[in-house]
């Protein structure tokens, strides 16, 4: 092969790689679960306002409206920090794992397991990429939580 078919056959292996990427980009996030593959796309969930890694939709109970029901996708790597923003009875790992400090106990959350909270002093460390579902009971949150609720409207 000559040196010229070489540069060219060079250039087009690397604008091939360069789109290839720029494809993927636009593909939707895909996690594996221990049941299979989701696809993920989020285009109807909030982002958490400390980090938009943090993904999460709200769940109305249609027969109780004082039950908050949050549903939560949070990326390996992830830091949370909840300051009296939000009040959690239970949290619920439907996949991954999180490393949770409660009141400033470190409780280790696996998929397929609940664990009862009752507290709005909740930090983690996602060490999987985790999907969780936390519930509370909106008559025993803070007064300072409560507010902060409302005003984003959650």
């Amino acid at each position: 092969m000559t040196e010229e078919k070489q540069i060219i056959l060079e250039k087009i292996n690397e604008l091939i790689s360069k789109r290839r990427t720029e494809l993927l980009k636009g593909l939707p996030s895909i996690h594996e679960i221990d049941d299979g593959i989701i696809i993920r796309f989020f285009t109807e969930w909030d982002n958490c306002e400390d980090d938009d890694g943090i993904k999460y939709k709200k769940l109305p109970n249609l027969d109780n409206p004082d039950e908050s029901i949050v549903f939560f996708y949070i990326p390996k790597g992830a830091y949370f920090d909840l300051k009296q923003r939000f009040y959690i009875g239970y949290i619920i790992c439907l996949s991954g794992r999180i490393d949770a400090i409660i009141d400033k106990n470190n409780r280790l959350l696996d998929c397929y397991s609940k664990i009862c909270i009752n507290s709005d002093e909740v930090q983690g460390l996602a060490l999987e990429n985790t999907y969780l579902i936390t519930t509370s009971n909106k008559s025993v949150w803070s007064e300072k939580t409560r507010k902060y609720r409302e005003m984003i409207d959650i």
